[in-house]
């Protein structure tokens, strides 16, 4: 099931420290070329994403508080708030942090 090299690499992890993520535990051995069993998160693509993701709802709630007839100060406000909670449920989805629920 297991090759010799990852065999004996598990078989020293009682010696090493394993790193906590989100998603488990990450053990890497030294010495594997291929994948390590940790996955790099791409912060700079996500917050780009999480930033154009923002500015619609941004936009739409702003647009969607002049229609409904709301003072320009409390559309500011009601679109900053969903605004922000947009940004921070769209890194939460991208990370991995809440799952999404598929159809």
């Amino acid at each position: 099931m297991f090759g010799k090299r990852k065999l004996g690499c598990l078989e020293k992890v009682r010696s090493r420290h394993p790193t906590l993520t989100i998603k488990g535990f990450v053990i890497r051995c030294a010495g594997q070329a291929s994948g390590s069993l940790e996955h790099r998160f791409d912060w700079e693509n996500a917050l780009i994403d999480a930033v154009i993701v923002s500015g619609v709802t941004f936009f739409g709630s702003l647009g969607g508080g002049a229609i409904a007839g709301l003072s320009v100060q409390s559309g500011i406000e009601a679109a900053t708030i969903a605004a922000l909670a947009q940004f921070f449920v769209f890194l939460a989805l991208k990370r991995g942090i809440v799952q999404s629920k598929e159809a």
